[in-house]
């Protein structure tokens, strides 16, 4: 079994196995690769196990350099799940080795595996993560009556107050504008439009937009990640003012009414960290709470990075740019990101 460099030209091979494989993620596929680097620029070292003419096992790894965090390599970049994926543990720790042989040749700080299911490897791990995802059921109208009795009242109260939806990709530049207020008031850096318009360019109907509508004005969006049986809301941003109108409650109904209706099983919230904002909400929504196995290879590093907004040495600039102009923010956001994958 030999231990493979990924080309451009195997697109089509590397995505049917990833569609094969049960652990495997929207994350995985090779859109996400030429995503990450047309836009972003960082460096791809996609590793496969071939045998017998056949895939067995995929690695898709970038090496991300940042002027504030140093230099690493991980699997997947602006995702939230990535990892190894491979028929066997034999394969799962043959990838592996040839990973540690690229971290030592590029001599990063550490590996980082954003692992949806814990992995065999015997690696430190963070438990900070959370993922969301339950079965939908068969029928849209039986999406509400199973939501919590708070987040009924929640959505009817939308309902009365005449929200109304659309699903179409044609409003990226909505929700490209409210997902950047979305992430000022985060305090965090936001992605840049030409992000989600690759993803639309590479991925065509696996992506959509759902948003939300009051009088005419778009005040809440989501965009959604479409894979195999699965329907993911994963960048969002809502109008603040429009919150007392329930406004987020409504719309996650809504996609999952649309999932039903087009034949998705699963409805992946997706991740976040725990006793946040959005781990409550979507624990509200009747959504279980998953641990993430995120597993790390520690080169020239002896402990964790600490590379998220739970760390209180963030505090400070997150309160700054809570208060910079939304203009300013959308401008340097973009070049801040890059290091922050």
């Amino acid at each position: 079994m030999d231990i493979l460099q990924f080309k451009d030209e195997q697109a089509d091979a590397w995505d049917r196995f990833v569609y094969q494989q049960q652990n495997a993620t929207f994350f995985h596929l090779s859109g996400w690769k030429r995503a990450v680097e047309a836009v972003f620029g960082h460096t791809p070292y996609y590793l496969y196990a071939h045998r017998n003419g056949e895939i067995q096992g995929i690695l898709p790894l970038f090496l991300v350099r940042s002027r504030l965090f140093g230099k690493f390599l991980v699997s997947t970049p602006y995702a939230v799940y990535g990892g190894i994926c491979a028929r066997d543990d034999e394969i799962r720790r043959k990838l592996f080795e040839k990973a540690k042989e690229i971290a030592g040749e590029q001599d990063v700080d550490y590996l980082e595996l954003r692992n949806l299911r814990p992995d065999v490897l015997d690696l430190p791990r963070s438990d900070l993560y959370v993922t969301f995802m339950e079965d939908l059921p068969a029928q849209a109208d039986e999406c509400l009556p199973r939501l919590p009795r708070k987040a009924r009242a929640a959505v009817r109260q939308g309902i009365k107050h005449g929200l109304e939806h659309e699903v179409s990709i044609d409003r990226l530049e909505e929700l490209f504008q409210l997902n950047s207020i979305q992430m000022r008031k985060l305090g965090s850096p936001g992605l840049p439009l030409s992000w989600f318009q690759r993803l639309i360019d590479e991925f065509q109907d696996q992506v959509t937009i759902l948003s939300v509508i009051f009088q005419g004005r778009v005040v809440a969006s989501v965009f959604v990640f479409l894979f195999r049986d699965v329907i993911s809301p994963y960048y969002s941003g809502a109008l603040p003012e429009f919150y007392r109108y329930q406004t987020n409650n409504f719309m996650y109904l809504k996609l999952m009414e649309y999932g039903v209706e087009k034949g998705y099983r699963i409805f992946d919230y997706g991740r976040s960290r725990k006793d946040t904002g959005p781990y409550s909400f979507k624990k509200n929504q009747g959504f279980t709470p998953q641990p993430l196995c995120y597993q790390y290879y520690l080169h020239r590093r002896d402990q964790i990075p600490s590379v998220n907004p739970s760390n209180p040495k963030f505090d400070l600039p997150k309160g700054i740019w809570k208060r910079m102009p939304l203009s300013l923010t959308k401008w340097l956001g973009p070049k801040l990101i890059r290091g922050l994958p």
